[in-house]
């Protein structure tokens, strides 16, 4: 009995270590992705010129190197990366303009991978001062001085939450995950966006700007797309081949939500309403 009881024990482990890898490569290789267009963008693409080819020319913008050891992120050069963006950006009609004179966007491309964030407040059940040995000893103060200390450890309080949360709004951001701090994001969601946002994770932000305005010094944003991808479970060469195979499928659209696909995943293209995504006047000269 007893042998047979370590039999089923052996092969049930077998298979939840089966399930459960399954489940995390899964999570893994999934790409999140989200992607708008200006208004002005997005009626050239539904309007009967959508298939014209548009050129652009390409800008390193910010570059992230995470908080983990990743050596895998020192092997791939922005060259490389931009090749690569280059081959699926002509899915959507998105060429190269070797002439520096000529061009209809210039493409920032900001990259490389969020930091990871472990919430040691919630791991560890702090939700106050006292729990991490902070509190305040207002016994045998006087009103005024224990109100004082009081006030003190709550101002520490509300900065010990807010450091953390203002480095979620900014990954949040940076990811195309800003809805989470929205008063209608369902749990779900808050949920979901909230795990991805602890996580390290690979990115690539693209920010495609009018080039004939920006010669003029206006700076006009035509279309973002925001992609990422666990950075846990492939090096970062594999996830760059993904995650522009992915985003390919989206660049200069105006997307409904976030989309989360694989790169073997078969894709239906929903379009979003219409929104402005970004204007910037341009600096006022002396």
């Amino acid at each position: 009995m007893t042998i047979s009881f370590k039999i089923f024990s052996a092969v049930s482990l077998i298979l939840l270590a089966s399930i459960s890898a399954s489940f995390l490569a899964a999570k893994e290789n999934r790409v999140a992705v989200k992607s708008n267009a200006s208004p002005e963008f997005a009626r050239i693409r539904a309007s009967s010129d959508s298939k014209k080819i548009q050129t652009y020319h390409i800008m390193e913008g910010k570059y992230f190197g995470g908080n983990t050891d990743d050596p895998s992120m020192n092997e791939v050069t922005f060259i490389e990366i931009a090749d690569h963006m280059g081959e699926n950006l002509k899915r959507q009609n998105f060429y190269s303009e070797p002439d520096n004179d000529k061009g209809d966007l210039l493409i920032m491309v900001n990259y490389g991978a969020t930091e990871y964030n472990a919430d040691y407040a919630e791991l560890m059940g702090i939700d106050s001062l006292d729990d991490l040995g902070f509190g305040a000893d207002t016994e045998g103060l006087e009103e005024g001085e224990a109100e004082q200390a009081f006030a003190a450890d709550y101002a520490a309080m509300q900065s010990f939450n807010e450091g953390g949360q203002m480095s979620k709004i900014f990954k949040a951001k940076l990811l195309g995950m800003e809805e989470m701090f929205n008063d209608n994001a369902n749990d779900q969601q808050v949920y979901e966006f909230s795990d991805m946002v602890n996580e390290e994770r690979y990115f690539i932000y693209l920010v495609a700007f009018d080039l004939p305005s920006m010669r003029k010094g206006e700076k006009n944003v035509m279309w973002t797309t925001r992609y990422s991808m666990r950075a846990i479970g492939q090096p970062f060469d594999e996830a760059i081949e993904q995650l522009n195979i992915v985003a390919g499928n989206y660049f200069g659209l105006n997307m409904k939500g976030m989309q989360s696909k694989r790169a073997s995943d078969k894709f239906e293209v929903q379009m979003g309403d219409i929104e402005v995504i970004g204007h910037e006047e341009p600096a006022p000269t002396n």
